[in-house]
C-alpha cells in the first residue's frame, strides 16, 4: 500500500528543513494543506501509532522521524557511547 499523497513528500521536507519541524506539534494542518494530505490521514499523523502509520503506507524509516518528531517516539533514545564504552 502506498502512502496518501503528500506524506512522505512532507516528511522529506521536514528530514531537509528541522525548522519546520515544531509544526508538527504547534500547527500540523499548515504542514498538512502545504502538502496536500488528505483529510482521511491526518487523524492518524496526528493520533496514530507505529502500526497505524504503517498501514497507511508510510515507510518505516519515515514512521521513526515521524513519531520522534511529535513526542510518540516509541523507543527510548540511548547515547551510543554506552556501546563503545563497554569494550
Amino acid at each position: 500500500m502506498a502512502a496518501p499523497p503528500g506524506v512522505h513528500a512532507m516528511i522529506h521536507h521536514l528530514i531537509a528543513t528541522p525548522a519546520d519541524r515544531g509544526l508538527i506539534k504547534t500547527d500540523p494542518a499548515e504542514l498538512f494543506d502545504r502538502f496536500g494530505v488528505p483529510e482521511a490521514a491526518r487523524g492518524v499523523l496526528n493520533q496514530g501509532g507505529r502500526d497505524d502509520l504503517h498501514d497507511l503506507g508510510v515507510h518505516p524509516n519515515l514512521i521513526i522521524k515521524w513519531l520522534i518528531w511529535s513526542g510518540r517516539a516509541t523507543i527510548t533514545p540511548f547515547a551510543i557511547s554506552y556501546y563503545f564504552d563497554r569494550r
